[in-house]
């Protein structure tokens, strides 16, 4: 039944957003305002993507058995997706997306008799009802729009991941507020001496992004890169350094500048560190493999990895802000 990658994805893409229509309909009706359930912040529920392609495998397997066998399969298929998940979203994320702890034959919260009941039902309602005209829609469809549905959802899907367990990793509660002061005290003293020089003050005047003058985005890319490299236990201080030196140059580059910019201002960036201050070997493979893997040449050390992985986040996430001012730059402000 799912034979086809393109399938897979077309079926997990649309499957999701008609979840979350659903969850959507079902909780705002409940609670009488519009509620947008899940994790993400897009109009898509992963959980309900999964399901459709696990009870796709599930038909094509029982299709021919009889009622007991497939309320069994359907149970299982079901209360397992949704059990794992809840346990999935409670110890990475520290959220939990529903609770059942007031409903009769729960289990922690998770699942319930009530709502896996719901689950069966609605399974046989995607077997009988929901499942053939898709399949006719799936083979009308022409292939072009397919793959371009399913390539844009499934983007947006892994974009709105990225940026959440970033923000998970990066500001869970896993600090005291004592250590969060220190943290912070820190990452500003390591910092100071780039951020009171003059050539690196003058980044300030430049506008680099969406918003954001180039000082903003590599005040922000050595803060959040600070943040990777103290959970990993790096050298922080050469992260803070490569962060703050590794877009020193002095052009806009959207507008004029070398040819072929994204491959040639990581050594421009180089150049103008070095006259301004000594560099480590670390650092300055951190300034001149930022933008790997246009550089070819892979990051040496961790702490560059870092760096170019968080360069390109912070980069991407300017670019795909939603036009509501500024938007949410990370919790904490860099005073130079």
């Amino acid at each position: 039944m799912i034979s086809d990658s393109l399938n897979i994805f077309f079926s997990f893409c649309l499957f999701s957003i008609l979840g979350w229509i659903l969850e959507v309909f079902y909780r705002s009706v409940r609670d009488r305002r519009f509620v947008n359930p899940g994790l993400l912040k897009g109009p898509y529920l992963i959980l309900y993507g999964a399901g459709a392609l696990i009870l796709m495998g599930c038909v094509s397997l029982v299709h021919e058995s009889n009622f007991l066998v497939k309320i069994f399969v359907y149970f299982a298929a079901t209360t397992g997706l949704e059990l794992i998940s809840g346990f999935n979203a409670q110890y990475f994320f520290h959220t939990r997306l529903w609770d059942y702890s007031d409903q009769p034959f729960q289990y922690k919260g998770h699942i319930c008799l009530k709502f896996s009941t719901y689950w069966i039902l609605l399974a046989f309602a995607f077997e009988y009802l929901l499942l053939p005209p898709y399949q006719s829609l799936f083979n009308w469809l022409p292939h072009g729009i397919k793959t371009l549905f399913a390539g844009v959802v499934v983007s947006m899907i892994l974009v709105d991941l990225a940026v959440l367990s970033v923000r998970q990793f990066l500001f869970a509660n896993k600090w005291t507020k004592k250590e969060e002061a220190a943290i912070e005290t820190e990452f500003l003293e390591t910092a100071a001496p780039l951020l009171d020089n003059p050539t690196v003050k003058a980044l300030s005047q430049y506008n680099h992004h969406k918003g954001k003058t180039r000082l903003d985005h590599v005040k922000e890319v050595a803060w959040l890169s600070f943040l990777w490299g103290k959970r990993l236990s790096l050298d922080c201080r050469a992260i803070v350094r490569g962060a703050l030196l590794h877009d020193l140059f002095f052009y806009d580059w959207l507008r004029e500048g070398p040819r072929l910019h994204g491959f040639r201002h990581p050594n421009i960036s180089l150049k103008n560190a070095r006259k301004i201050t000594s560099l480590s070997k670390k650092e300055e493979d951190i300034i001149k493999k930022h933008m790997w893997p246009l550089t070819i040449i892979p990051p040496f050390y961790k702490e560059s990895l870092i760096v170019s992985l968080v360069d390109t986040f912070c980069s991407t996430r300017d670019y795909i802000r939603s036009s509501k001012g500024k938007g949410d730059r990370s919790r904490f402000t860099v005073h130079s």
